[in-house]
């Protein structure tokens, strides 16, 4: 199944009695997948048109993003709303898609992809997980001609996926063209930044060639997406990592049952000279350390790891509220967030606690500590 948690900071908590850290009784460890880090602009492509985050984006980008969806029609926008927005919608097939396609690099790859399509690929690409194989066999049927199974084949899918099957059955036509009108208006905008995009993605990767040699694969996983501590499943065979401008600075994530890609913020220094003023990541940190709830949160991790749940109980807060406060600490390297399964905990960073006062004087042209 193509996962797309657009926000790792928020993928759905369960509580947890016990978190066996001895690792008595558990499964053999699986083998470690193939890494594949690479600059591909597609990605940043596709990413662009599903933002539901605060992207950290540089003026002039902002000024761009901007413009373009203003410039965008209604019926345009409507339709890139509900194609792109949706986590459990088109586009995360059309993620599953183009990774799946190596020859698959730019804007233009893309939108020559999805021309190509037919329903039965989108639908099949939505979703590969070995409990949904009916569901999946059954849409299929349904786009060949059976439809008085309509009804009962959606009925097999998940909630959330629902409206979106229910579209492409009724009118698959009608919902490839609008998948395909909005990739193509799109690129022709995506068009005007792409050959920096690709740049200062290859800056980055560049830049982390050395480290993915020197670290073992967690810690490389962590350091590249500031602070996500990755366990990769029985049967993922092949990680993906992507720098993406537009995710800065969280991490968008998509698996299918034998891979993960992580879209993770390109680094501060692949854009060296064109941020100017203030370093981002000092924007960050202190702007995090500037909420008396964000602060509450470090002093209950001092005590120890917890999860969503049990911060949102003692602080007496609702889950999504503390998820914001728990997604900035992380973009500011001040918590780390180790995601197994269904299962996530966060853990206090105190090295880059330590580092804040460092910082600060750095900022500021003060002595050296």
């Amino acid at each position: 199944m193509v996962r797309p948690t657009h926000t790792l900071e928020s993928p759905p908590s369960r509580q947890a009695l016990v978190r066996d850290m001895t690792g008595a009784g558990s499964p053999p460890r699986p083998a470690a997948p193939e890494v594949i880090l690479e600059a591909r602009p597609a990605i940043d492509f596709l990413v662009s048109l599903m933002l539901v985050t605060d992207a950290e984006l540089l003026p002039a980008d902002r000024e761009w993003f901007d413009a373009s969806r203003a410039s965008l029609s209604d019926s345009l926008r409507r339709d890139l709303d509900r194609l792109f927005a949706a986590e459990h919608g088109p586009a995360a097939a059309v993620v599953a898609l183009v990774v799946s396609d190596p020859t698959v690099r730019s804007s233009g790859d893309v939108v020559s992809l999805v021309g190509r399509i037919s329903a039965r690929d989108l639908v099949a690409a939505c979703c590969d997980r070995d409990d949904l194989k009916d569901a999946v066999a059954g849409a299929i049927r349904v786009l060949g001609g059976s439809r008085d199974e309509r009804d009962r084949v959606v009925d097999l899918w998940p909630e959330e996926y629902r409206p979106m099957i229910g579209r492409i059955l009724d009118d698959p036509d009608a919902e490839l063209r609008a998948l395909r009108r909005v990739l193509r208006a799109w690129r022709e905008r995506f068009e005007q930044v792409e050959t920096r995009v690709a740049h200062v993605e290859e800056l980055d990767v560049a830049g982390r060639r050395a480290d993915l040699e020197r670290l073992d694969l967690a810690g490389f996983v962590e350091q590249a997406t500031g602070g996500v501590r990755w366990m990769p499943e029985a049967g993922t065979r092949r990680l993906y990592l992507s720098p993406s401008l537009f995710t800065r600075p969280y991490n968008y994530v998509f698996a299918g049952r034998e891979w993960t890609m992580f879209a993770y913020p390109l680094a501060d220094s692949a854009l060296d000279g064109e941020s100017g003023g203030v370093p981002a990541a000092s924007v960050r940190l202190f702007k995090a350390l500037g909420d008396e709830s964000r602060l509450r949160i470090l002093r209950l991790l001092a005590s120890g790891d917890l999860y969503l749940t049990e911060i949102a109980e003692r602080m007496g807060l609702s889950k999504p509220t503390v998820s914001h406060h728990l997604a900035q600490l992380r973009a500011a390297g001040l918590v780390t967030i180790t995601q197994s399964g269904a299962l996530t905990y966060y853990t206090l960073r105190r090295d880059r606690i330590a580092e804040a006062g460092v910082e600060l004087n750095r900022l500021v042209g003060g002595p050296a500590a």
